[in-house]
């Protein structure tokens, strides 16, 4: 038997896996995976639209306490007004070093009824208790606060049915493959309100629809098997809120 340490027990209850496995993770986003000049660039564009869908669906103006899982070196949260109170949680010690630089609290002992909105971009499908996790985030949200899923897969798109796979997924950083239906029956089973989804497309850096639609009728035909791009509801963005 392995014996847990107080480091351990702490972790657990963080992230909702051993020690072991953070570290085994942690492996996967060192500084190579943020430092790229031409991605950071199209993740800055996507967070600029992302923030405007944000903005769509919560009043942002009052400030409070927002939590982002997997924040990265805190691009986006730095994207909030001054009046919100920015926590992140974070695995690559590179990105949570730069997080806190711009501010971000990424040491805390989480709490019911704290959190005026908590936000996974692009992460729900990295974490190894996804579900857990979002049933722990409708404790830690205050009544009305809001809970947002951005740059995420969605496999019910024309693409993943035909091809059986996405652009982005590489498997050895995705632990579930959600969809607009999976997300919305897990949100409504814990007690969430469904807002919207979006799934944006024509708007992002990543788009290129003559291309797109050229290469798609390409892979289909199997006259390239292994070419990748973005296509239509392959992204969802899904914005709910706890009563």
């Amino acid at each position: 038997m392995i014996a847990t340490t107080k480091d351990d027990a702490y972790i657990r209850k963080r992230y909702g896996v051993r020690q072991e496995t953070i570290e085994r993770l942690k492996n996967l986003y060192g500084k190579p995976y943020f430092e790229s000049e031409e991605l950071m660039r199209k993740r800055e564009r996507m967070q600029e639209i992302e923030f405007a869908h944000l903005r769509k669906y919560f009043d942002l103006s009052a400030g409070g306490n927002v939590l982002d899982i997997g924040c990265g070196t805190g691009n986006f949260l730095a994207k909030f007004p001054p009046n919100w109170k920015k926590f992140g949680i974070e695995l690559s010690d590179f990105a949570r070093a730069e997080a806190e630089k711009r501010g971000v609290i990424t040491e805390m002992d989480m709490m019911d009824d704290f959190f005026d909105l908590i936000i996974f971009r692009g992460t729900i499908q990295h974490l190894p208790d996804p579900i857990a996790k979002i049933g722990e985030c409708f404790y830690w949200l205050k009544r009305g606060g809001g809970i947002v899923f951005l740059a995420t897969p969605n496999i019910n798109s024309i693409y993943y049915k035909l091809f059986n796979d996405l652009p982005m997924i590489a498997k050895e950083y995705n632990f579930l493959l959600p969809s607009d239906l999976i997300l919305e029956q897990i949100l409504t089973n814990f007690g969430f309100e469904i807002l919207g989804f979006e799934y944006p497309y024509r708007e992002t850096p990543y788009a290129k629809p003559t291309k797109d639609l050229f290469a798609f009728f390409l892979k289909l035909l199997r006259i390239k098997k292994d070419i990748r791009f973005a296509f239509p509801r392959n992204l969802l963005e899904c914005y709910a809120r706890k009563p």
